[in-house]
């Protein structure tokens, strides 16, 4: 039986500009050769509306390409940084039907794709892209080249005040949002109780979590704990119903070693079409 060869880039989407794609024939190798060109408008960051896509290699330490029939895994490539390929693969696999899944993330290890419906991580939620699609592969060699979105969503703690120099960690604990992420839908698939930790510098403004969230937009409930260097207690703030969707921020801005209360909430988001924002939501309530 022949068997197939295909080269697969990824390349993320970052906005609604789309990668200049040129493809060009070996006729060497005889497989297609794929070199994408980012269009590269300039860039503030990849939680902010931008012009340009960005090559996924540029996002993510780790990058996993997924091949499914009938929703078995059958075969699969992870990378990581520094891997002489990262950023593209090719792999060999009869002609066929196949569910093609590609997920880039920067967490310590490969995410475990067995289970398509349940893909997970052994370390904690890290900024998130993938792609799912169906392909139909045949005897000629192919390319595929795909646009992955962001399927997390971020929470950022904004310390207005003054950071005193006994705080040494700051404990995230969260319910509401999902660790786990479906492969087809893209979206969070079980009810979670997430815990980060963050060492706490008296420079250090902003903190960062995330998570998937579910089918429906998600309302967390969220307590940080800051510790001193010994270990003990010596704050814990709630924050109940914090609003989450894919592929937004949403700030919790408060002077928090002040202890009362009066925290706000607002949600920004990377756009898809322009560089105007989507809006704010404000939260006053703890």
């Amino acid at each position: 039986m022949r068997f197939l060869l295909f080269l697969l880039s990824a390349i993320v989407l970052a906005s609604c500009e789309k990668a200049i794609i040129d493809f060009a024939e070996d006729t060497a190798k005889g497989n297609l050769i794929v070199s994408a060109h980012v269009n590269d408008q300039g860039s503030m960051g990849p939680w902010q509306s931008t012009k340009s896509t960005r090559p996924l290699s540029e996002l993510c330490t780790r990058i996993s390409y997924v091949l499914y029939q009938e929703g078995k895994r059958v075969k699969y490539v992870n990378q990581k940084q520094g891997d002489e390929t990262f950023g593209s693969a090719r792999i060999s696999v009869p002609p066929g039907q196949y569910g093609l899944l590609i997920i880039g993330h920067s967490g310590e290890s490969s995410a475990t794709t067995t289970n398509l419906s349940k893909i997970t991580f052994s370390s904690k939620v890290t900024d998130t892209f993938a792609n799912y699609q169906e392909i139909d592969l045949t005897d000629e060699p192919q390319s595929v080249n795909t646009l992955l979105t962001r399927t997390v969503a971020m929470v950022r703690l904004n310390i207005t005040g003054d950071i005193p120099g006994y705080a040494s960690m700051l404990k995230f604990y969260y319910t509401g949002g999902s660790s786990s992420l479906d492969g087809v839908s893209l979206r969070g698939c079980v009810d979670s109780r997430q815990t980060e930790y963050r060492e706490v510098s008296t420079t250090q403004k902003t903190y960062d979590i995330f998570t998937f969230p579910h089918e429906t937009d998600d309302m967390l409930q969220i307590t940080i704990t800051a510790y001193d260097a010994e270990g003990n207690e010596v704050m814990a703030r709630q924050f109940s119903d914090v609003p989450v969707s894919v592929n937004r921020i949403t700030n919790i801005s408060c002077d928090y070693f002040d202890g009362s209360s009066g925290a706000f909430v607002s949600v920004s988001a990377t756009t898809m079409a322009d560089d105007t924002w989507a809006g704010t939501i404000d939260y006053t309530g703890e």
